[in-house]
C-alpha cells in the first residue's frame, strides 16, 4: 500500500491559506519565541476586522522570526519587530486586507511618482515618454512605476500609439 506524502495545493487557492501554513509552521517550530512588536498600537488603529488584525499580526510574529538573525534583542531574548516586518506582512495581505486598490502600500518612490502623475495628467491620457520628459525621469523608471501602478489598477493601459501605450489615471485623488 503506498501512502501520500505530500498534499497537492491549488495554483489558484488563496495566498491567505499559505500565510496561515507559515504562520502555523512558524509555530510549531519556535513554540516559545516571543516578539516585541512596538507597531501594535498602529496595527489596532487600522480599520480592520479583528480576524485580519489576528491575520497580520501573527504574520508580523512569523516574518520577525524568520529575520531573527538581523534583529535587536532584549535580555530576555525577545526578538524587536522592525517597520521592514510589519510593511512585508501588510504587503504579503493585501488581498486579504482589501488594500489592493489603496495607495497606502506603494513604495515611497512610486506613491511620489503617482501623485506626480494626478497633479500634471489629471484627466489627460499620456504615455510613458511624456511622463519621462516632465518628471526627467528615464524611461526604464518611468516604466516599473507605470508598470506598478497598472498592477495596483491606479493606472489602466487605454490604447496605442504607434510602439507606445496610451495611459488614464483610474482615480484622481490621492
Amino acid at each position: 500500500m503506498k501512502t501520500k506524502r505530500y498534499i497537492k495545493i491549488e495554483k489558484l487557492a488563496y495566498r491567505k491559506y499559505h500565510i496561515k501554513d507559515l504562520n502555523v509552521i512558524i509555530k510549531l517550530l519556535y513554540p516559545y519565541r516571543q516578539t516585541i512588536n512596538k507597531f501594535n498600537y498602529l496595527l489596532d488603529r487600522m480599520t480592520f476586522t479583528e480576524v485580519q488584525q489576528e491575520l497580520l499580526k501573527t504574520t508580523v510574529h512569523s516574518l520577525t522570526i524568520i529575520n531573527e538573525m538581523y534583529r535587536d534583542k532584549d535580555k530576555f531574548n525577545r526578538i524587536y519587530t522592525t517597520r521592514e516586518d510589519v510593511i512585508n506582512a501588510i504587503f504579503m495581505l493585501q488581498n486579504e486586507l482589501d488594500l489592493k486598490d489603496q495607495s497606502i502600500i506603494l513604495p515611497p518612490p512610486v506613491r511620489w511618482f503617482y501623485s506626480q502623475l494626478q497633479q500634471h495628467f489629471g484627466g489627460l491620457e499620456f504615455t510613458s515618454r511624456e511622463v519621462g520628459r516632465k518628471f526627467r525621469k528615464s524611461k526604464s523608471t518611468c516604466y516599473h512605476h507605470l508598470t506598478e501602478l497598472v498592477d495596483r489598477e491606479l493606472v489602466e493601459i487605454t490604447n496605442k500609439k504607434g510602439q507606445a501605450y496610451v495611459y488614464y489615471l483610474t482615480e484622481t485623488k490621492l
